[in-house]
């Protein structure tokens, strides 16, 4: 009896030991791959035509200080991009490089615990989204910025968040968003059930369950899929992967079909998960900047005209596949 009471409290040590050590080790693997000054080439700003930034920081979520790069644009209106769960940022540069020579300001920092931003780590899109908000914040307050002339563009994690942001900013213009995801937990189960094939329900719940104390987040509460019906009656484009082998299938159409009006969506032919540009660069931009177009030219700040008449799938020449043809108004 004696020996129970001596293991007892050395196997509660060794548990709390086990679970501290997971702890640690989630947040280690959620810190960013690519740390502070570091530049992967080609993506830096001569390789594609545009000046080089102005460096700036400005405070995100729970006082973390979230760094980027800022590009003043000729007109008074501004573009945010806010990129994936690993980054870095400046893998979105193609993207800054056309919003800036069609005059857009632009705004793209790193997200917390990536880059030259602080955080540590991610916490999926808990905090993320919330720093969305006090990037608009930061953008408008700089000179010759209009209040009401700020849109969002996100890729993956990005997409989600900027979702989650401008249902929540009523002023936020439009948003296009790239491979966004229904729900960090469904996701989350999605990918630990293609690794470990366990059932969802089970392997969903231990993860998040973890995941929630490790970060200290609810990562229930980041579903872009409830609130994207928020945006509305602003304009969202919605770019898939076709080839997306992350995601569940349909993910991007199941957020698309929660939007209401208007809205748009495109699916990539041969694109993987957030690879949409590298496919199609000259399609992509076309489109992106066609979307921009027709959100800001439209004078009230909380409707733009959409024009439904295009298909759904193009080529690079812009040539309509015949069995593509749009089913609905709202695809494009």
């Amino acid at each position: 009896m004696n020996g129970i009471w001596v293991t007892l409290p050395l196997l509660l040590v060794a548990l709390i030991g086990l679970v501290l050590g997971l702890r640690v080790l989630v947040r280690k693997l959620l810190s960013g791959t690519y740390k502070a000054g570091e530049v992967v080439d080609p993506y830096r700003p001569k390789n594609f035509s545009i000046p080089d930034p102005v460096k700036v920081e400005f405070e995100g979520e729970k006082q973390t200080i979230l760094r980027g790069r800022y590009w003043k644009g000729a007109s008074d209106k501004a573009i945010i991009v806010v990129h994936g769960i690993d980054g870095p940022s400046i893998e979105m540069l193609p993207h800054v490089s056309y919003l800036y020579r069609a005059g857009y300001s632009v705004l793209l920092y790193d997200n917390r615990g990536r880059g030259d931003s602080d955080g540590g780590f991610s916490t999926l899109g808990f905090l993320e989204w919330r720093d969305v908000l006090h990037a608009i914040g930061w953008v408008r307050s700089q000179p010759g910025i209009a209040d009401d002339k700020i849109g969002l563009h996100g890729l993956s994690l990005g997409a989600a968040c900027v979702i989650m942001a401008a249902a929540k900013d009523e002023q936020v213009r439009g948003v296009l968003a790239e491979s966004p995801f229904v729900s960090m937990p469904i996701m989350l189960a999605h990918v630990a059930n293609k690794t470990t094939r366990l059932p969802k329900f089970l392997i969903g719940r231990v993860i998040e369950t973890l995941l929630d104390w490790s970060l200290e987040a609810k990562l229930r509460l980041v579903e872009p899929h409830a609130a994207v019906k928020n945006i509305a009656p602003r304009p969202i484009y919605i770019i898939d992967a076709e080839e997306d082998q992350l995601f569940p299938v349909d993910t991007s159409q199941t957020v698309f079909d929660a939007a209401g009006e208007p809205k748009r969506f495109w699916k990539v032919r041969g694109a993987a998960h957030a690879n949409c540009w590298h496919v199609m660069p000259q399609e992509y931009e076309q489109r992106a900047l066609n979307f921009w177009e027709e959100v800001f030219a439209d004078q009230r700040s909380s409707h733009a005209i959409i024009n439904p008449d295009r298909p759904v799938y193009e080529s690079d020449s812009g040539a309509a596949s015949p069995a593509d043809e749009p089913s609905a108004s709202s695809r494009t």
